[in-house]
C-alpha cells in the first residue's frame, strides 16, 4: 500500500471499514459512481457494511483494467491501492444472478488508510477520516474559477460529452467552493494517476487550478482534433464530390455514347482498318493498352488519346496513282504557267522515270528565283500534273528545330512537326510537298530547323524521319519535296547540297505580256465579278503598265495594277452605268503618273558616268557608276555604300588605269595631283559583288582621258590585274534588266557565252557582245573627245 503522511495533526479518530477497491476510477467526496463487484471478500464485506451504517471504503489502483488477478491467480494485491481514498455510502445493491453484486454508491469524505487488514471473509482497513480540504477560496476566487472554468466548458467542441448542456447554469448557482470542485470533477474523466493526485490535495485552491490547467489542456487537445477533423472532413467531403460527379459524367457520356469503354472500341476498330507498319502498330498498342488503365479524365489520359489520334490519322499505306501520261502532264503545266520550260521539263523527265521504274527516288527541287515569278504556285501544278495531293509548309522565320521534328509529348501542347501535319493534311504518302521561303529560315538557342531539314530532305534518311511527337519513324522517300528560295547564299552548304536547283529568272517584257493576256487579266476580271462586262485592256494598256508601272522581274506588281483598274471599273459602272475604257493615256487618270522612270539611262554620251548591270535577289537592276577628277594628292574616295567586294574590285581598276596609263596617253602627274572620286548613286542601298569591274574601269579610264562612255551600252564583268574579263551570274536577269531600260548593247565576259545561249529566245533590239579583255571593252565604250 502507498503510503500517505497525515499532515491535518491533532487527534484523529480511528476505526475500521470494508474496503472496495476501484480500478479504472477515482472517487471523489459528493461523486456517485456504479460499482461492479465480482470478488466473494469484497462482496461479504459491502453486505455486513449494508447491515450497519452501510459505509464502505473506496481505494483506487494504480494496476490497468482486465487485470484484476496477477499471473498466481490471487486477487489485486493490497500494495497496489492508494493510501487515500473516499468513504462512500451505499445507495443501491442488486445481486446478480452469476454470484456479483452491483452497488451505486456516493462519496461522502476523504480517508486515511493506516493499515488493510485482509481475512478470508473480507478485505477491511484501519483508517482516520480527514477533515475537509482548507477554505482558502473567497468568492472573489471562486468567481474567477468559475469563470474560467466555463469559459474552458464552452470553448470544448459540441461533440464532447464530457459537460451536460445545463452545467454553467448549475454552477453559477453553486456558492461553496468546495462543491463547485466537486461538481466539476464529476464531469471530468481523468486517468487514475491525475485523479488520484488532485483527491490528495490539501486545499481547494490547489484542486480548482489543477481543474482549471487540464481543462486548458483538453481545449487545446480538442481544437487540434477538431481542426484536423475539419480538414479531413473536407477532404472526404472533396473526394465524394469529385467521385459524384465523374459518376455523373461518366453516365452523361455513356447516354452520349462518348463514354471511355467506347472511345477504345474505336481505337481497335480504327486500328483494324489502318496499315500501320510493324513499329507503329506495336506503338500504338502499346499506347492503348497504357490508355486502358488510365482514369479518363486525367491529363495522361488526354495526352494519350491525343497522341493515338495522330497515329491512326497518318496515311499509313494510302499513296495516289500517278499520272503517266506525258502529254498530259505536259498540258497542265502548260495551262498553269507560261514559261519555266527549265523545270517543266526537269518534272517531265521525272515522269518518264516514273513511268519506267515506279520506285524510283524522288527528286528534292529547289525553285530559286526573284519574288513573283510564280514559284509558289509552280509546286500546285506539279501536284496537278502529276495527279497527286499538295501540302504546302512556310518555314520562313521558323527558328525552333521542334517545328521540323515535332515537340515531344511531355510538353502541354505539344504537337507533331510540320512535315507530319502536312502529310496528314494531304492524305497521302506520296504528295507534292512544298517547302515555301527555305532561305528565310532561322536559328536560336531553341536549335537549328536547316539542320534538322537535313534528315527529311536526304532521300538516304528520310525512308524513317523520326518525329519526336510520333514516336515512331515515317516513311518520306515518296514525297516529292520542291522548295522555293530566294537567295541561294544564305542556305546552308550541306543544305543547298541535298537538292536540285532550278534557277527561275525574270520574265521579259513579252513573257509578261502573255502571262497578263493568258492568266492574270482573265483571273482578276472573274474574282471582281466583271466577267459580264465589257472591260478589255488593249496591247498598249498592257504594255504601258508593264513598261511604265511596273519594274519588277515577277508580275505579282502587274497583278495589283489590274486589280486596281478593275476596282475603278467596277465603281464606274456601278455610278454611271457604263463602264470604262482603258487607253495609254488614260492610265495617268487612274495610277497617277509613271512610277518606272528611266532615270538611270543617259539621254547623252557622258565623261565618267557608266552604265552597269547588277544582279539582286528581286531581278536585274542597272548599277550606273560616276567618277570624277578633282585636284588633290592622289587619294582614291569610295561613296554610295559599297561593300568590301566593290572596294576591291575599284581599287584593282585603278591599278589597272595607273600601269597601263602610257597606252592611252595618260600623264602619270594626274594620278598623284588628282583625287579621283567614284560614286555609285542609290547610296541608301547596299551594293556588292565583282561583276562592276569592267564597269568601274570604264569610267576611271573616261575621266583620266576625257573621253565620254557610250549611253547606249550595259556591261557586266569581272577584272582581274591582268585585265582579263572574268564570267559572273545572273546572265538573264541582267539581259532583261538591260532590255526594260532600253539599251541596244550589252557587254559580257567571253565566258558566259554558253549562258546567254542557256537562255533561250533572246530579248530583240539588243546586240550581245562578248568580251576576253578590258581592251576591247573601252574600245566598245570609250567614244572619242568631243
Amino acid at each position: 500500500m502507498k503510503k500517505q503522511e497525515n499532515k491535518s495533526g491533532g487527534t484523529a479518530q480511528i476505526r475500521d471499514i470494508a474496503v472496495v477497491p476501484t480500478i479504472d476510477v477515482v472517487v471523489f467526496p459528493h461523486m456517485v459512481v456504479p460499482l461492479l463487484v465480482l470478488d466473494t471478500k469484497i462482496i461479504a464485506g459491502i453486505l455486513q457494511a449494508m447491515k450497519e451504517d452501510k459505509k464502505v471504503l473506496m481505494l483506487a489502483t494504480n494496476t490497468q483494467p482486465n487485470s484484476n488477478y496477477d499471473d498466481d491467480g490471487e486477487p489485486i494485491s493490497i500494495d497496489d491501492l492508494f493510501a487515500v481514498g473516499t468513504i462512500g455510502e451505499i445507495i443501491r445493491l442488486m445481486e446478480l444472478s452469476d454470484g456479483g453484486i452491483k452497488v451505486l454508491v456516493q462519496g461522502v469524505q476523504k480517508a486515511l488508510v493506516h493499515h488493510i487488514i485482509p481475512t478470508e471473509e473480507s478485505l477491511s482497513a484501519k483508517i482516520e477520516l480527514i477533515p475537509p480540504m482548507t477554505e482558502d477560496c473567497n468568492p472573489e476566487k471562486r468567481d474567477y474559477y468559475i469563470k474560467t472554468i466555463c469559459t474552458s466548458v464552452t470553448k470544448l467542441p459540441a461533440s464532447s460529452t464530457l459537460f451536460s448542456p445545463d452545467f454553467t447554469s448549475i454552477i453559477y448557482q453553486i456558492e461553496n467552493p468546495q462543491k463547485v470542485s466537486d461538481f466539476v470533477l464529476s464531469h471530468l474523466n481523468l486517468p487514475v494517476n491525475q485523479a488520484q493526485e488532485l483527491l490528495e490535495k490539501e486545499s481547494i485552491t490547489q484542486v480548482l487550478d489543477a481543474i482549471v490547467l487540464h481543462l486548458d489542456r483538453l481545449v487545446s487537445s480538442s481544437e487540434v482534433e477538431e481542426k484536423i477533423r475539419t480538414s479531413t472532413r473536407d477532404s472526404i467531403n472533396k473526394s465524394q464530390r469529385e467521385y459524384y460527379l465523374r459518376e455523373q459524367l461518366r453516365a452523361i457520356q455513356k447516354e452520349l455514347g462518348d463514354d471511355n469503354d467506347s472511345e477504345i472500341e474505336d481505337f481497335e476498330k480504327k486500328a483494324l482498318e489502318t496499315k500501320f507498319s510493324d513499329e507503329a502498330r506495336t506503338e500504338f498498342n502499346r499506347q492503348l493498352s497504357r490508355l486502358k488503365k488510365t482514369a479518363s479524365d486525367s491529363l495522361e489520359a488526354t495526352v494519350m488519346r491525343n497522341h493515338l489520334e495522330w497515329l491512326i490519322s497518318m496515311p499509313w499505306g494510302n499513296s495516289t496513282q500517278d499520272n503517266n501520261d506525258i502529254i498530259v502532264a505536259k498540258k497542265v503545266l502548260d495551262e498553269g504557267h507560261f514559261g519555266l520550260h527549265e523545270v517543266k521539263e526537269r518534272i517531265l523527265d521525272y515522269l518518264s522515270i516514273k513511268y519506267l521504274k515506279s520506285d524510283c527516288a524522288s527528286p528534292i527541287l529547289c525553285l530559286a528565283g526573284p519574288p513573283g515569278v510564280g514559284k509558289t504556285s509552280l509546286g500546285k501544278s506539279i501536284a496537278q500534273a502529276m495527279g497527286r495531293t499538295f501540302a504546302r509548309i512556310a518555314v520562313g522565320g521558323v527558328h525552333d528545330e521542334a517545328e521540323i521534328r515535332g515537340h515531344r509529348r511531355t510538353y502541354v501542347g505539344a504537337l507533331p512537326g510540320r512535315f507530319v501535319q502536312a502529310i496528314k493534311k494531304s492524305g497521302s504518302l506520296n504528295p507534292v510537298l512544298l517547302i515555301d521561303e527555305i532561305d528565310k529560315i532561322g536559328s536560336s538557342h531553341k536549335g537549328d530547323p536547316s539542320a534538322a531539314l537535313l534528315e527529311a530532305l536526304d532521300p538516304e534518311q528520310n525512308k524513317a524521319f523520326y518525329d519526336n511527337y510520333l514516336g515512331v519513324h515515317f516513311d518520306f522517300s515518296k514525297v516529292l519535296f520542291v522548295t522555293t528560295a530566294n537567295d541561294l547564299s544564305t542556305i546552308p552548304a550541306p543544305l543547298r547540297d541535298r537538292m536540285e536547283i532550278i534557277q527561275l529568272a525574270g520574265y521579259t517584257k513579252e513573257e509578261k505580256m502573255e502571262i497578263a493576256k493568258r492568266h492574270l487579266i482573265p483571273t482578276i476580271i472573274g474574282d471582281s465579278g466583271l466577267a459580264k462586262t465589257e472591260i478589255a485592256f488593249s496591247k498598249d494598256v498592257i504594255d504601258e503598265l508593264i513598261s511604265g508601272y511596273t519594274r519588277e522581274a515577277g508580275v505579282r506588281g502587274l497583278a495589283k495594277l489590274f486589280q486596281k483598274l478593275c476596282a475603278k471599273f467596277a465603281r464606274h459602272y456601278i455610278e454611271n452605268k457604263k463602264g470604262i475604257n482603258f487607253t495609254k493615256r488614260s492610265l495617268a487618270d487612274h495610277l497617277g503618273p509613271r512610277r518606272a522612270i528611266d532615270m538611270l539611262k543617259i539621254g547623252t554620251h557622258k565623261v565618267g558616268i557608266t552604265n552597269g548591270l547588277a544582279w539582286t535577289p528581286y531581278g536585274g537592276e542597272v548599277l550606273q557608276m560616276e567618277a570624277l577628277l578633282m585636284p588633290g594628292t592622289g587619294k582614291l574616295i569610295l561613296t554610295g555604300q559599297l561593300g568590301d567586294v566593290m572596294k576591291e574590285s575599284a581599287r584593282a581598276a585603278v591599278s589597272y588605269a595607273r600601269s597601263h596609263a602610257k597606252d592611252f596617253n595618260i600623264d602619270a602627274k594626274m594620278f598623284v595631283e588628282y583625287d579621283l572620286h567614284i560614286h555609285a548613286p542609290a547610296g541608301g542601298i547596299p551594293k556588292d559583288g565583282p561583276s562592276a569591274g569592267i564597269t568601274l574601269l570604264s569610267s576611271i579610264f573616261s575621266v583620266y582621258t576625257g573621253r565620254p562612255i557610250s549611253s547606249d551600252c550595259a556591261m557586266t564583268g569581272e577584272l582581274n590585274l591582268q585585265g582579263n574579263v572574268l564570267p559572273i551570274g545572273g546572265v538573264k536577269e541582267k539581259l532583261l534588266a538591260a532590255k526594260q531600260h532600253g539599251f541596244s548593247k550589252v557587254i559580257f565576259p567571253k565566258q558566259n557565252e554558253k549562258d546567254v545561249k542557256g537562255v533561250g529566245a533572246l530579248p530583240e533590239g539588243i546586240k550581245i557582245v562578248f568580251v576576253e579583255d578590258v581592251q576591247e571593252v573601252l574600245f566598245h565604250v570609250l567614244l572619242p573627245k568631243p
